[in-house]
């Protein structure tokens, strides 16, 4: 299966119901409190991540079989499928670290990747039925979605468009990790002149810069791609930008590094990313 712009809109409602299905799964473990285990890493894992993974990927099988997934449970356990131009990005739940303190602030990702840039993404918080997707490489959207085991296929969805737009007066607003706070970002804040700060988990920071109620999100502490791609992708079609620190274009793909990203800047604007940047 190839994807051309068109096919970006009819991928965004063909992931709408899986995430649904997936938030459905999730929340109900979440309910429950999971267990909680340790990778080799030391990162948490829980059911939720494994049962969403495995509902994504075997609907993305039946989807786009040819196309290859990078999947962060299945990467951990040894599964590393060989990548070209095009291949997707899933993490199951973002964010498990707040899964885990039962604060809602966890998110679904499912991104594509093409030529080395995230150009489709969604990102679903199931706890509070918040959902961003792309629905072209410059049409984004959010949208109330409740998990289901059953959803209806095709309904009427009610998309707000989003497009980084400031919708309330406020100064400059930046957002940052609730859990990953390093020294890095404090000392890139006071460079940006201390902005008024919101703390908040997982990929929704993504979503916050690209409904236009956060400027800036300085990441500083390590990444892996399936982290960030979608959340990338959807600030990109909200006519935002993801860059390195020192300006340059976040690439994806590096297998070499194990799909570890280098620090990273989110802006809502590209010109105020390059204004800052050169004052900074």
């Amino acid at each position: 299966m190839s994807f051309d712009a068109s096919d970006i809109r009819e991928l965004g409602l063909w992931a709408l119901p899986l995430a649904q299905r997936a938030g459905a799964v999730i929340m109900d473990i979440y309910k429950a409190s999971p267990e909680v285990r340790y990778k080799a890493d030391r990162s948490p894992v829980t059911d939720a991540d494994v049962a969403c993974e495995h509902i994504i990927l075997k609907a993305l099988s039946r989807l786009a079989g040819d196309i290859p997934v990078v999947a962060e449970e299945a990467l951990s356990c040894g599964a590393a499928p060989k990548i070209a131009d095009r291949f997707f990005l899933i993490d199951p739940v973002d964010g498990t670290k707040e899964f885990i303190r039962a604060n809602g602030e966890f998110t679904v990702n499912i991104a594509l990747v093409e030529n080395r840039a995230p150009v489709f993404g969604l990102v679903y918080a199931p706890a509070f039925s918040d959902c961003y997707v792309t629905l072209g490489t410059d049409s984004a959207v959010r949208l109330k979605l409740v998990p289901d085991h059953n959803p209806e296929p095709r309904p009427a969805y009610e998309f707000q468009p989003i497009s980084g737009e400031r919708v309330h007066s406020r100064g400059f607003t930046a957002i940052v990790s609730r859990s990953n706070q390093t020294p890095a970002t404090e000392s890139f804040l006071r460079r940006i002149g201390d902005p008024r700060c919101l703390r908040m988990g997982s990929s929704l920071k993504f979503g916050v810069v690209a409904r236009g109620d956060a400027d800036v999100y300085p990441r500083f502490a390590p990444t892996s791609e399936w982290d960030i791609a979608a959340g990338h992708a959807l600030v990109n079609a909200a006519g935002g930008c993801v860059l390195t620190e020192t300006g340059e274009s976040l690439d994806y793909g590096k297998i070499d590094r194990n799909f570890a990203n280098p620090s990273f800047v989110v802006w809502r604007r590209r010109d105020e990313a390059e204004a800052m940047l050169q004052g900074a």
